[in-house]
């Protein structure tokens, strides 16, 4: 028996479940690490159990149509991650969005196009919903993302401020 995995294994876009529960907050815990390195503000910090929690709330949410939980999966190991839900805004002309809560790749597995397909996927959902606009927000220290977002055509749209008390 071989531990080798085939060369011709294909990833794999999947809709994330209980199955990936543990991969998925390994992932996100790696997300909320990189974030917690920036030197920000000295106040602004993901918890410890964040990941959990947050995994465990989308997943709960899955199924209801207003969720995007969706994942990249190479031989078996969730490699790439989107969450995204829809957010109301009935005083807005657009009237609600595709909010991008997380978009994480694991360490190693950068550029092959796994966000890519993901990002592909969600809009082509926000399309089917009637949704025209999707939305993030990442922190301006993460320039790596801030340039990866507008590479695929996203725009700077507005500036949140913040002031500590």
């Amino acid at each position: 028996m071989s531990l080798l995995f085939s060369s011709k294994e294909k990833p794999k876009l999947i809709l994330i479940d209980e199955s990936y529960r543990l991969q998925a907050i390994e992932l996100l815990n790696q997300f909320f690490k990189q974030i917690n390195s920036f030197p920000l503000d000295g106040i602004f910090k993901v918890k410890p159990k964040a990941g959990t929690k947050m995994v465990d709330s989308f997943l709960k949410l899955v199924g209801g149509g207003k969720v995007v939980f969706a994942g990249i999966v190479m031989n078996k190991e969730l490699v790439s991650m989107l969450i995204a839900r829809i957010e109301e805004r009935p005083f807005l002309q657009e009237e609600k969005i595709l909010y991008i809560d997380i978009a994480v790749t694991k360490n190693g597995h950068y550029k092959k196009g796994y966000m890519n397909s993901l990002l592909e996927y969600a809009e082509k959902w926000a399309i089917k919903k009637e949704i025209k606009v999707l939305e993030l927000r990442t922190l301006s220290e993460n320039t790596t993302a801030i340039q990866f977002w507008k590479n695929r055509n996203y725009t700077d749209f507005y500036v949140r401020f913040r002031k500590n008390i």
